[in-house]
């Protein structure tokens, strides 16, 4: 049976205020319980002399709790007096106020399974820290990890990495940076409700967790503080039956999950084996023959092998001079016979046109055997991608602060490929914003007589299933994916991205990468510039 639930942001020390509107609100929706996600108190350095008199009149009872509330630790450290009561009283507070420690699993009298991990991240374990300390580390979210996999409500202090990725939905505030074992706790617990907080309200789209089907669906809502001067949502109920089954179809909306695992590996073979790199701009010379001559190769001889694959690192006859960056799942190279010039993006210095290319020789990033791989080739490479979208965006902002570039990228996935790999290229923010880059590949699927391409969340992630070509659009204000289901009942030519970018840029002339050869120093100095511009949003030289 579904029980009503509320969550409430921070409330920092507005604690009468606050339960005066709860009863009100629970004397009208009957709420089986409510939990305060954030900050019950005030930092103790600015707790005033009236909230040390109402925190003496919650804990000595006074103050009406109308109804069972959960509170989570916060990354507030927790008032002397407050301490002292958790301290005697096995964390009740007063009557059906209860605090969520700093990592807790518990299980209400409804049935329902929360999980909190509280307090602010710090980096390595001090087995010291008690279940109150406004701490938590890697180790405790690890802890957590060991729980059973149907968790209806998560509970975290902070974000988890990457929650943004693949979304759509909009923040009006400077968004918190993310944790990554938070998101790792998120993926191994696939809780039905994630709740932190922030200075503003942020509910991203639902977003289904990698698995056999029916796969589960998590829901991330970040409240604002109570009672905030910009009115923004504080406070979220709903209605949730305990322990349900996931849904057997994923509803419409959902995106994939944007979280992944946090472990890195080091890919010694090819690591060891780099010293050279070389590519054709989007696939290997083999996959630029027509698709006919292609398959009739393929009848013939095995696919390369990575020491024969251009895009490995492994392969012994490849060219070093290209590569702009290298993280540990996959690489950044400027394209060969770039689509764009240095003078289409003046602003840039640079062609403009880049690969990203995964460490693993695959067809597909869903064909990476290891999970873990596969999970973190991904990461790395929306990493990356985002990374590109900072640099494009600071290098061309006007005088208004706008940046007047956005960015395309495209990726051909097919079992019968060779090897996986991403294009991007920056585009003008106008058509992006006037809607011409997606029926630019409208129409030119129409005119080729190609089937139209998904676009709702739930389309694109099954058609993602499948052999797929796939369109990222994005610019500061836009963020658009379009999919196209690829099969056998037509032939599709694997220059269709460039074809389609070529005529929207007017730049037909340029459209066989082979036709656009620039010379071993332009190239040189083509990633001279890359590299100068990316490297303070180049993530792979932190140390």
């Amino acid at each position: 049976m579904a029980s009503k639930i509320v969550v409430i942001g921070d409330v920092n020390g507005r604690i009468s205020e606050l339960f005066t509107k709860l009863s009100t609100l629970h004397a009208k929706q009957s709420f089986a319980f409510a939990i305060i996600a954030g900050n019950l108190f005030s930092p103790a350095a600015s707790t005033s002399e009236a909230e040390h008199t109402e925190i003496s009149t919650l804990l000595n009872g006074a103050i009406d709790v109308p109804l069972p509330t959960y509170f989570a630790l916060g990354t507030n450290s927790l008032p002397t007096a407050v301490l002292d009561k958790l301290q005697s009283s096995d964390g009740e507070l007063c009557a059906n106020l209860s605090l969520l420690g700093r990592r807790v699993s518990i299980k209400t009298s409804n049935g329902f399974r929360i999980i909190s991990l509280g307090g602010s991240h710090v980096e390595g374990s001090d087995s010291s820290m008690s279940e109150y300390d406004a701490t938590y580390s890697d180790a405790d979210a690890t802890a957590l990890v060991r729980e059973l996999p149907d968790t209806d409500i998560l509970v975290t202090s902070d974000w988890p990495a990457g929650i943004r990725d693949g979304s759509k939905a909009s923040y009006t505030s400077e968004a918190p940076g993310g944790i990554r074992s938070v998101s790792d706790l998120c993926t191994a617990l696939k809780p039905r409700y994630h709740f932190s907080t922030s200075a503003a309200f942020y509910e991203r789209e639902p977003f289904f967790h990698p698995g056999p089907r029916p796969q589960s669906i998590t829901r991330f809502i970040s409240l604002a503080p109570f009672g905030n001067a910009e009115k923004q949502k504080w406070i979220y109920a709903f209605s949730l039956e305990p322990s349900a089954a996931a849904p057997p179809t994923i509803p419409q909306g959902c995106t994939a999950s944007p979280l992944t695992s946090a472990k890195k590996r080091k890919l010694e073979p090819q690591q060891t084996a780099y010293n050279s790199f070389r590519y054709s701009n989007g696939d290997t010379n083999a996959q630029w023959e027509p698709d006919r001559n292609r398959r009739k190769r393929q009848k013939h001889q095995p696919p390369p092998t990575p020491d024969q694959c251009f895009f490995c690192l492994s392969n012994a006859n490849c060219e070093t001079h290209m590569i702009g960056s290298i993280g540990e799942d996959c690489y950044v190279t400027i394209a060969k016979g770039p689509l764009t010039t240095r003078s289409t993006f003046p602003d840039l210095g640079f062609t403009g046109h880049v690969l990203l290319i995964p460490l693993h020789h695959s067809a597909t990033l869903s064909s990476i055997p290891d999970q873990d791989a596969r999970q973190s080739t991904v990461k790395e490479m929306q990493r990356y991608r985002t990374a590109m979208h900072d640099m494009i965006a600071t290098r061309s902002k006007g005088d208004d602060g706008t940046a007047k570039l956005g960015a395309v990228t495209w990726e051909i996935s097919r079992g019968g490929g060779v090897h996986v790999h991403w294009q991007f290229l920056p585009v003008s923010v106008d058509l992006i914003q006037k809607g011409l880059v997606e029926a630019a590949f409208d129409v030119e699927a129409e005119n080729l007589s190609y089937p139209k391409f998904a676009k709702k969340s739930a389309d694109v992630a099954a058609a993602e299933e499948g052999d797929y070509f796939k369109v990222m659009i994005w610019s500061e204000a836009i963020r658009k994916e379009m999919v196209l289901l690829l099969d056998r009942e037509f032939r599709f030519d694997l220059q269709f991205g460039r074809k389609v970018m070529a005529k929207l840029l007017g730049l037909e002339s340029r459209t066989d990468w082979r036709a656009c050869a620039q010379d071993k120093t332009e190239e040189e100095a083509d990633v001279a510039v890359f590299k100068e511009a990316f490297k303070q949003f180049d993530f792979s030289l932190e140390e």
